[in-house]
């Protein structure tokens, strides 16, 4: 199943009290139109009200790009794992047609709980080819034959490191820790300070150094949602509808690239996002 959203890219300044100058620019994801098709509801998160042909109580892809603040919430949400012991597996894929670099962390919020296996992925080349940005797990040596590490233990020589984090996948009570972060702030303040006051160091070396450039610029962004949250250690098989995907927010924050300098892109862009159903 394949979904399409198609967003638009605002550019807006940042404000005065960002570490970035006023002068760089912010494109900032905002949605543009509603896809066609409709992903099929779970009645486990929607207390048996979900109807994908029914406004009011479908979950389409695009819920994921819509103003936060709403009350109720709103979200999209996956099919159940109805198909058990198969994989549950669904991809979201970013994609700018352009090359972009990010500014900020990028920000995933879950209604559902938070997956207990995830990877980030990043494109360089329109999604030809794809390299692993960040794995997450509760378990990282189970999941992906990695230790366990955080970004607060990188060092300048090691922050292009891809690492396995445990810190965003523990837990099936979902009230509180609903998000999930690639930390790209705290992997600057490696060069630019704790604080983030020296960013001239940053941008000095971005320019000066490709393997540094090229891990924060990208053309597409991919988010693989591996298994979702069971809090358990084995699944509930005669329950299987509590097991599902449920995503309220992403946020990327990019800007354009127009040449090495980096300078900011500062017109309306249109991308598209593309959602693959892999179950």
């Amino acid at each position: 199943m394949e979904f399409r959203v198609y967003l638009q890219l605002h550019s807006s300044e940042f404000h005065s009290h960002s570490n970035w100058p006023t002068s760089r620019i912010s494109i900032i994801l905002a949605i543009w139109v509603v896809v066609s098709e409709r992903v099929i509801e779970n009645p486990y998160m929607c207390n048996n009200e979900c109807d994908a042909d029914t406004e009011e109580l479908a979950h389409p892809p695009e819920l994921m790009f819509d103003s936060e603040g709403r009350n109720p919430t709103t979200f999209w949400q996956s099919t159940s794992w109805k198909k058990y012991p198969k994989p549950l597996q669904v991809n979201i894929t970013l994609s700018w047609n352009k090359t972009i670099e990010l500014t900020d962390d990028i920000v995933l919020t879950f209604e559902s709980g938070r997956p207990e296996q995830l990877v980030l992925e990043k494109s360089l080349d329109y999604g030809r080819t794809w390299q692993p940005y960040q794995f997450y797990a509760s378990d990282c040596l189970d999941a992906f034959t990695m230790e366990p590490k955080a970004v607060h233990q990188l060092t300048p020589s090691t922050m292009l490191e891809i690492i396995c984090t445990e810190a965003y996948s523990t837990g099936y009570v979902w009230k509180y820790d609903k998000t999930v972060r690639f930390e790209i702030k705290d992997r600057f303040a490696l060069l630019a300070g704790p604080r983030l006051h020296n960013m001239a160091s940053l941008y000095g070396q971005l320019d000066t150094t490709k393997n540094l450039r090229d891990f924060f610029t990208l053309t597409d962004l991919r988010i693989r949602l591996l298994r979702p949250a069971t809090g358990a250690t084995m699944v509930d098989e005669n329950n299987l509808s509590r097991y599902f995907y449920a995503i309220s927010d992403i946020k990327v924050q990019v800007k354009g690239i127009l040449h090495p300098k980096m300078k900011i892109l500062s017109l309306f862009i249109i991308s598209f996002i593309r959602l693959r159903n892999t179950i």
